[in-house]
């Protein structure tokens, strides 16, 4: 990528220009029915100033959301809002890899040439919990959560929360997990089986 596309990951967004992307967010949202589009990280920490944008998306029917980020892309190019891909992985067709679809890339804010990264994420409605809670973060929860998930007997990511797995001595074989995830919709609902006090995301700063 070169020098300058590593300073773009230097680049953080404040004051105004934050201001900007929270209403380009909200704009992009109420563009497409139905379709639950939120921006985690730090932006959604409430933090003053935001380093990427990290967009989770699910749609509220439980299927729709399948090749829903094909078209997404395609509408976020039109408008010169993607301008440089990076990654792109499409599970949710075939039901491969819990469902979940992936792009990463840089954006520009409309009438801008500043690039800035991107992460798109779309899961399947059963597994939103999970990715909101990945992708808002911050890393010092997030590992708390997941040991403190580890030492309940459960294995938990952005994909949803599993028993452990355990090898025919009957030991936990680690890194590995069940194939079935608890079922949780809300995040709330991820912190109380873990007995975690419930946080919101202005207070997972930590």
């Amino acid at each position: 990528m070169g020098s300058s596309f590593f300073m773009i990951l230097k680049k953080r967004f404040r004051g105004m220009r934050l201001k900007k992307w929270r209403c380009f967010c909200k704009m992009l949202e109420r563009k497409f029915s139905q379709v639950v589009i939120v921006c985690g990280g730090s932006y959604r920490r409430g933090k003053a100033s935001c380093g990427d944008l990290d967009i989770i998306i699910t749609h509220s029917d439980g299927e729709s959301h399948k090749g829903f980020l094909l078209k997404y892309i395609q509408r976020l190019k039109d408008i010169n809002f993607l301008r440089e891909d990076l990654v792109l992985s499409i599970h949710s067709i075939e039901g491969t890899d819990s469902g979940i679809d992936t792009y990463f890339g840089f954006c520009t804010y409309p009438g801008r040439e500043q690039r800035h990264r991107i992460d798109l994420k779309v899961y399947p409605r059963n597994r939103y919990a999970f990715g909101l809670i990945a992708w808002t973060g911050n890393d010092v929860l997030n590992r708390r959560l997941r040991l403190l998930a580890e030492s309940e007997g459960y294995r938990l990511d952005d994909t949803g929360l599993y028993l452990a797995a355990h090898g025919t001595s009957g030991k936990r074989v680690i890194g590995m997990k069940s194939s079935t995830s608890l079922s949780c919709n809300t995040e709330k609902e991820v912190f109380d089986v873990l007995g975690f006090p419930w946080l919101e995301p202005h207070q997972r700063n930590l």
